[in-house]
């Protein structure tokens, strides 16, 4: 048997009834959702609350039960981007193993990311975000610390000082950011000469052995 919104009224949220088999946390994910493919074909600043809730079936009132404001919104599509991408690169790290091996494994997870979720990806680095929400600032600092760990195991299995780990942690992101945005936009790929999961290899492979101590010439 169907269950149907509680009506009063002006309906469950205000002027009209919810849409029909929605419940409180279904309705936040499918917002998410909804703002996050929204995202993806015109970026954040594309997104308005009134079309989110055309499209998921609500008022806007019901929208602000869940979320404050669109920054608040386009922050909890991050959020969700930077717990699934930190997973990730946990996750290519293990199955790489220390080493170069899960260097290279953690940077084509990175780009799959960003390949598969454009619009998570787009609101995780969106200059439109406020980093004062806590949870998403933990969210994203967790996914940087996913990187920092293997850029540690390589450093660990050279023998090379661990606190030089966090620069090259950082060239490492900004190669990955830097390839996986042009890529998304076409400018890199197989059809143009560049395949983008090589010339990220080629990269992180120069930055680590820049980093190496250089051996005296005999």
């Amino acid at each position: 048997m169907r269950r149907h919104a509680r009506s009063g009224p002006l309906g469950f949220f205000g002027s009209r009834p919810e849409k029909e088999g929605y419940h409180h946390g279904r309705l936040k994910e499918a917002l998410l959702d909804a703002a996050e493919a929204l995202i993806a074909t015109r970026g954040p600043a594309g997104l308005s609350l009134s079309e989110m809730a055309r499209m998921s079936g609500v008022t806007s009132a019901a929208i602000y039960r869940h979320y404050a404001d669109l920054q608040a919104l386009i922050g909890a599509v991050a959020r969700r981007g930077f717990e699934e991408f930190g997973a990730r690169l946990k996750g290519a790290m293990a199955a790489g193993g220390p080493g170069p091996g899960g260097l290279r494994a953690m940077g084509r997870a990175y780009l799959a990311f960003a390949q598969e979720r454009p619009g998570a990806y787009a609101a995780m680095f969106s200059s439109t975000i406020a980093y004062s929400d806590p949870d998403l600032a933990a969210a994203g600092q967790r996914a940087f610390e996913a990187l920092l760990s293997g850029v540690a195991g390589v450093f660990s299995a050279y023998g090379l000082p661990q606190d030089a780990a966090f620069q090259l942690a950082l060239k490492i992101w900004s190669l990955s950011h830097g390839v996986a945005t042009l890529a998304q936009s076409g400018r890199l790929s197989p059809a143009t000469g560049c395949d983008p999961a090589t010339l990220l290899d080629e990269g992180v492979e120069a930055l680590i052995r820049m980093a190496l101590p250089t051996r005296p010439s005999t």
